[in-house]
């Protein structure tokens, strides 16, 4: 047996020893976020996937090129089982669809990956599908069943599951499982529930977080409660400001010690998005962030250097009345010229110069919780 199987399999195990509510009021659960291994992560092609699930508004700065490997991975792996499959999943808070490669899919395009073979527990939706377009032409798509998933100790049954017949894009992830609103689901004829959708007539209370951490401590997603021993102090709510993401209303900014920005000056909305791993945040504070670092250089491509030694400030945006912040130490975030000693910026400019998205770069130093108990959904941070 593999050593990746045998790690898989021991984190599926330990996965399941989530909390449990086993009472009238629903159940709760956690289940771990693993982190992946440092590998060669590719600016661009983050863009490009990405700006597919944001429309675009016009033509923006395209970036081009590969970073050499941070020294953590930039996802979290949740092991997810369907039907009777484990598969090393993407909870993707930017997106709404479940998917996996399917046993249709020809062996190039799912190799390294397990594929989904539907058993007795499935069931094909007759003459549904869907498709994700990325960039340069490349599609997702396939065919969609209903089947068990899951997560931890809990079963979500019947859950739509979205089977990949053709990949012509690379992923680490052997599928994605999408926690945004079911209202940008991709499936046709109908638009399908999503995981969180599934649980929610059986969760105690219908919230999840997402607790992605970097301190040596577990990373967790956490379904049906809000676990406070996971950070400090009071969680901050905010309404959600879309019927498709989870994204929020920012105000002003400030970079390092500097003063907050007046109202002119807003970062506006931003979606938290789990399934992205940069901050992507409108052109002229972008601009006015990297101005207060000495040797800051924009390379032919569109991405954003400076000296590795350099002093990198901290980033702070309001919510209301709360501060959320980046830290400088996080947007230094991997090595891009070694010979010349550069590192690459993590904040970078908007996707489709429109959407302004957090991606787990920042997520990963909060508790991040999703919540739909009243009408209008809320966000909630509270610091690790």
């Amino acid at each position: 047996m593999s050593l990746k199987l045998l790690q898989l399999i021991a984190a599926l195990a330990a996965s399941a020893h989530g909390l449990v509510v086993p009472d009238s009021q629903g159940a709760a659960f956690s289940v771990d976020a693993l982190l992946s291994t440092p590998e060669e992560f590719d600016p661009a092609a983050e863009r490009q996937r990405i700006e597919t699930r944001y429309p675009a508004m016009h033509g923006d700065i395209k970036e081009a090129g590969s970073v050499k490997p941070s020294s953590s991975g930039m996802s979290f792996f949740v092991p997810t089982v369907i039907g009777n499959q484990t598969f090393k999943m993407i909870y993707d808070t930017g997106s709404a669809d479940l998917w996996v490669y399917s046993n249709e899919s020809s062996p190039f395009q799912s190799l390294d990956h397990p594929t989904y073979v539907p058993t007795s527990s499935a069931e094909l939706l007759k003459n549904y599908n869907w498709s994700i377009k990325y960039a340069f032409g490349d599609e997702v798509s396939g065919v969609v069943f209903t089947d068990t998933v899951k997560a931890g100790p809990v079963v979500a049954h019947k859950q739509a599951v979205q089977a990949a017949t053709v990949i012509q894009a690379e992923f680490a992830s052997d599928g994605i499982l999408g926690l945004a609103f079911n209202t940008i689901n991709t499936v046709q004829p109908k638009k399908q529930k999503t995981f969180f959708e599934t649980l929610l007539p059986t969760l105690k209370k219908k919230v999840f977080a997402a607790n992605l951490r970097l301190d040596g401590k577990p990373a967790t997603w956490d379904f049906g409660y809000i676990d406070n021993t996971k950070f400090k102090g009071k969680v901050a709510y905010t309404p959600v400001v879309s019927q498709k993401y989870w994204s929020m209303n920012s105000s002003s900014y400030a970079v390092g010690k500097g003063s907050f920005t007046s109202s002119k000056k807003q970062v506006g909305e931003v979606i938290v998005d789990s399934g992205t791993s940069l901050v992507y945040l409108p052109e002229a504070v972008v601009n006015d962030y990297y101005s207060h670092i000495e040797g800051y250089e924009f390379q032919q491509g569109g991405t954003r250097t400076f000296p590795c030694n350099s002093t990198i400030p901290d980033f702070h945006f309001k919510i209301d009345s709360t501060t959320l912040s980046i830290p400088g130490q996080d947007v230094n975030y991997t090595v891009y010229d070694p010979a010349n000693r550069l590192c690459a910026g993590a904040i970078t400019t908007q996707l489709n110069s429109k959407y302004s998205v957090l991606g787990n770069l920042f997520m990963r130093n909060y508790y991040v919780v999703h919540s739909q108990e009243e009408a209008t959904p809320k966000l909630g941070f509270a610091a690790h």
